[in-house]
């Protein structure tokens, strides 16, 4: 148990800046706070303090004194493994033996016990293995306190012996017959099996499903007196309750399996309300045949928030926030800055729920205290679905106990007027009373969230005239509820970036419907979270209710400066989602239709689609920051040669570098491991290079010493003669050449840190023998190219030959016309690479190191709005142009 605490605080803690902060925050006090500083010291690398958390887990809350002298109770558990296990996203198994000496202790110990493995059972996954006599002592003593489904292997009513009423596969077959699966008595079960103890009192379903006195007494007569799928049961507190029987569990599975396609959101709830619960009612979208008809149906479904797009098959289940994986949040603030939208072609994961699966109904929040940067998460599947689970992640008790606090919400309204911040920033809920009292506003945005939670319930219970209608209103209770946090998040000056993950984009949306949805559902977001100074740009562009438009506090715009601004970053990662760029941008010209008075104003979205160097460097700076070393303009070109992302970068350094106490710059043998760690297929994945020879490249970037072609070969899982076919473009470039014991890599070992940088030359400034190459503030790839060509052709006549490729790729176009110049460069590129067919496979080491200076290339932002003819965009003076940046020099 004690490794699978080490990896569950490391787990918890590597999304947090300051772990000790996040394990205060889950009250895990045990030993007067000794338990958290070996955790956190066991997670930062101090071999020390991971071997006296070992020794100390081993008798955790034993009542004995620990191996260091300190007395540890039962209590210990509870402030300790048990808060933490059921945080993160690791979850042990522990199997529980129950024999002789279990049954030979009074009833009170035996509770004792059992109340032990409940606790246990809220972070891990527990087994009780008892004998015959254990289990009937579990059965006939204990029942009330352990979930049915336990103590029914031991029921002498259900065993298999003659005389038995029914057997559990009766039971099962019956309420098939009997139950509507959409009905009272099955959402009576789903929401048993939502508990970690699988019994809820007759009150508490009574407050979750609505149900009258009289209905719950049917319903609970029905389950266990007719069916026996749930046993009336005597729940603590003197209330009278049910319990989930194994028959029941039994049943839910069997509805699960046979109906396969679920309802993709179910309600959720944060904790710390164990007894609330998620469920998710059976769905079937129906696609129809392609009619008119139905494509009206689909238009109508969008507009009103549907679209239920995609499938799955998973069980209902606790959903809740959770802390964003550490990587994918400095990815994401690498790849955007404020006011911009990135397409990042990177293979994506859905969220990890609390449980340890990976589901799209999982929301992830971060918060960096430093930077004061809030990260929200979410896998997008439809509208409904998207837009909540964002919604919920702003909306989570972490927003308001970390980011904006009473005292934050004080000073915010005591520097924006209440008009201000309603009628301009359209913050809703802001009564006199809140505004005056920054408790109650946030009770009430708090009271919200659970409303969006409970909207979602009654969709997943059917409680609904018009399904359509009702995803509808649930969308639009997300957006409203999302929009006024980002708001609030925007005047505290927190700066806000969202993750939109598509895991299966490659895969599974090539049906135009799906993206065009998915693009309009981000610009109508956009749209609502974009500002004019102080006042939200939808509502005066694009709302068509006059009442709400003459609501707004007025506008004035200002000629010199028309251009509003989006608020945060939105990151859009998954394989293939540059593909959306042209939908995308048609979807934020237009998010709606303008009206009648709509004023000349507009809102200037930065699209990129490519990692510029200025993105690879600052998920270098980043991470190097977490790793306490400092970054390098070798590291930077190196990353930025290698891998096509910064999602690539951050993983890397993250996993394969470790931190340390004294700060220094990143060294490149280290950047060499941290390549490494990386898949294979990541490795110059814009590059024209076969899989076996990425295989062959990660051996070399995680070996200390040269290795013959054999040993790569093995290690690689490749054949010698792939190596062989495939290496040429690699040593002819000088990135690989044989040594004494074989090839390697020309990029240091770790025994030749400190005796000088080992580079390829076009990373070197001044390279050795090379005394035309620019140096590398001026050196561009055709430098690069140039170079290699007159080492590699023997006739130099062919570069004064005016019919050959040599000579005209490397002679330039009119050099005042920079358009030109680009257009040239490129197809002298590909002109080459068709002479070279080799040069391919290491064009992106050379891109990557002649890209050591200079700006970002421009981008074509959108505009979103009404035209405005008064400003060339990308050249705007003044005002907020300088959100048009182009990055930074490393």
């Amino acid at each position: 148990m004690g490794q699978k605490l080490v990896e569950a605080v490391s787990d918890l803690t590597r999304t947090e800046q300051a772990p000790k902060l996040a394990l205060e925050e889950l009250e895990v006090t045990a030993l007067d706070g000794l338990f958290a500083d070996l955790c956190v010291g066991a997670v930062e690398g101090r071999e020390k303090d991971l071997w006296n958390l070992l020794r100390l887990c081993q008798q955790l809350g034993s009542g004995q004194t620990s191996p260091l002298n300190l007395r540890s109770s039962r209590d210990d558990l509870d402030r300790a493994a048990i808060p933490i296990f059921t945080a993160s996203s690791v979850t042990p198994e522990i199997a529980i033996h129950l024999d002789g000496r279990f049954t030979d202790r009074k009833a009170d110990q035996r509770r004792d016990v059992l109340e032990l493995c409940l606790a246990l059972a809220e972070g891990c996954r527990v087994y009780l293995v008892a004998t015959g006599q254990a289990g009937r002592v579990l059965w006939k003593s204990h029942r009330d306190h352990l979930p049915v489904s336990v103590t029914d292997p031991f029921d002498p009513r259900v065993s298999p012996t003659p005389g038995t009423p029914r057997l559990i596969a009766d039971r099962v077959e019956d309420a098939r017959e009997t139950l509507d699966p959409d009905g009272t008595a099955t959402a009576v079960l789903r929401a048993l099996r939502g508990e970690n103890s699988e019994m809820l009192s007759y009150d508490d379903l009574s407050r979750e499903l609505r149900l009258s006195e009289a209905n719950r007494r049917q319903v609970g007569l029905k389950l266990d007196r007719d069916l026996g799928l749930a046993e009336r049961v005597d729940y603590p507190g003197d209330e009278r309750g049910l319990s989930l029987r194994k028959a029941g569990l039994e049943y839910l599975k069997a509805l699960d399996s046979e109906i396969g396609k679920q309802g993709r959101l179910p309600s959720v709830r944060d904790p710390p309300n164990p007894s609330e619960y998620s469920r998710v009612n059976p769905h079937t979208q129906d696609r129809g045949d392609g009619t008119e008809a139905d494509r009206e149906r689909e238009e109508q479904a969008e507009a009103e928030g549907d679209a239920v797009a995609g499938t799955a098959e998973y069980l209902p289940k606790h959903v809740q926030p959770v802390y964003a994986e550490t990587p994918a949040v400095e990815a994401a603030r690498a790849a955007a800055h404020s006011g911009e939208i990135a397409l990042v072609d990177a293979p994506i994961q859905m969220l990890k729920g609390r449980d340890g699966d990976r589901d799209d109904r999982v929301m992830g929040w971060s918060y960096d205290d430093a930077r004061d940067e809030i990260t929200v998460s979410a896998t997008y599947t439809n509208p409904m679905q998207y837009t909540t689970c964002i919604a919920r992640a702003l909306a989570s008790p972490w927003t308001w106990n970390r980011v904006l606090t009473e005292d934050v919400l004080e000073d915010l309204f005591a520097t924006h007027s209440r008009r201000i911040l309603s009628d301009a920033r359209n913050i809703g809920g802001l009564s006199a009373e809140r505004y005056e009292d920054p408790r109650l506003f946030i009770e009430f945005y708090q009271d919200q969230e659970q409303r969006l939670c409970e909207l979602t319930r009654e969709l997943a219970n059917g409680d609904y005239t018009d399904e359509s209608a009702k995803r509808g209103e649930i969308t639009q209770f997300a957006k409203g509820l999302a929009g006024s946090i980002v708001q609030l998040l925007d005047l505290a000056g927190v700066d806000l970036s969202r993750e939109v993950r598509l895991p299966e984009f490659s895969r599974n949306w090539s049906e135009s419907h799906r993206r065009r949805t998915l693009c309009r559902t981000l610009a109508h977001s956009c749209a609502v979270e974009s500002l004019y100074g102080h006042h939200v740009t939808y509502r005066h562009l694009y709302e068509q209710r006059e009442a709400r438009r003459e609501a707004a506090m007025g506008l004035t715009v200002d000629a010199r400066d028309p251009i509003g601004e989006f608020v945060g970053s939105l990151v859009v990662v998954g394989p293939g989602v540059s593909d959306l760029e042209d939908e995308l941008r048609s979807a934020l010209r237009s998010p709606g239709d303008l009206h009648d008075d709509a004023p000349e104003i507009g809102v200037c979205i930065p699209i990129r689609t490519t990692a510029t160097r200025s993105a690879i460097a600052q998920a270098v700076r980043r991470l190097c920051e977490r790793k306490g070393l400092e970054p390098t303009r070798e590291a930077v070109s190196l990353f930025q040669a290698f891998v096509a992302t910064s999602y690539d970068v951050a993983r890397a350094m993250y996993y394969g570098l470790r931190r340390e106490d004294r700060s220094r710059g990143i060294h490149i043998d280290e950047v060499r491991r941290a390549l490494a760690t990386l898949d294979p297929a990541r490795l110059l994945a814009d590059g024209d290079v076969a899989l076996s020879m990425q295989q062959a490249l990660s051996v070399l970037l995680g070996a200390d010493h040269p290795l013959s072609g054999a040993e790569i070969a093995r290690r690689a899982g490749i054949t010698t003669q792939s190596f062989r076919e495939n290496r040429k473009g690699f040593v002819l470039a000088a990135l690989l050449r044989e040594a004494p014991g074989g090839w390697r890599l020309s990029l240091s070992f770790n025994d030749e840190r400190y005796g000088g940088d080992v580079l390829p030359w076009f990373f070197v400034d001044e390279p050795d023998g090379r005394p035309l190459v620019p140096s590398l503030d001026l050196r561009s790839r055709m430098d690069v190219l140039y170079e290699l060509a007159t080492s590699l052709v023997d006739d130099p006549a062919r570069f004064g030959d005016p019919d050959d490729v040599l000579c005209w790729a490397f002679t330039l176009p009119d050099r005042d016309d920079p358009e030109a110049i680009a257009d040239h460069r490129q197809a002298a590129i590909d002109a080459l690479v068709e002479e070279w067919p080799w040069l391919g496979s290491v064009l992106p080491v050379i891109e990557g190191a002649a890209k050591s200076s200079g700006p970002d290339p421009a981008y074509d932002p959108v505009l979103m709005g009404s035209t405005v003819e008064q400003q060339a965009l990308p050249q705007s003076a003044g005002g907020r142009s300088d959100r048009l940046r182009v990055g930074t020099r490393v």
